[in-house]
């Protein structure tokens, strides 16, 4: 399989009911999250609990749903990076919606991510780690 078609696989999981089996499946151990907020974290299991934090703030997904564009650099300088783009219609518990376009970056290392970074404007009055997959 090759990087794109992993980084496709990913956004396909994370995107449907299986976004846990996303991060299981290609994040490594000790993955680190750097969120356009600045705040970062580590581990696969941290992203998890951030992932399920996420959700809780979430009342519904109006569009979107799926990457726009999913880019990798397969072989030579800069190889093993991803480069995914989205773009969502977010509904919040408290009523308020939200569009958020996003990009995230990716260094991929044996199969997994080891190093993600999210671009995009946090919603209004959002907590600092706001990122999606």
């Amino acid at each position: 399989m090759t990087l794109l078609e992993r980084a496709q696989h990913l956004q396909e999981l994370a995107h449907g009911p299986s976004i846990f089996e996303a991060v299981d499946t290609y994040y490594a151990d000790d993955v680190e999250i750097v969120e356009a907020t600045g705040e970062t974290a580590t581990g696969r299991e941290t992203q998890k609990a951030r992932i399920r934090q996420w959700q809780e703030t979430v009342k519904a997904v109006h569009g979107g749903g799926g990457p726009r564009a999913v880019a990798a650099t397969e072989t030579g300088p800069g190889s093993g990076v991803v480069f995914v783009e989205t773009s969502d219609d977010i509904e919040f518990v408290d009523g308020t919606r939200f569009q958020m376009d996003e990009v995230a970056v990716q260094r991929w290392e044996d199969g997994k991510v080891v190093h993600e970074r999210f671009y995009y404007t946090p919603p209004p009055g959002a907590p600092p780690s706001v990122g999606e997959m």
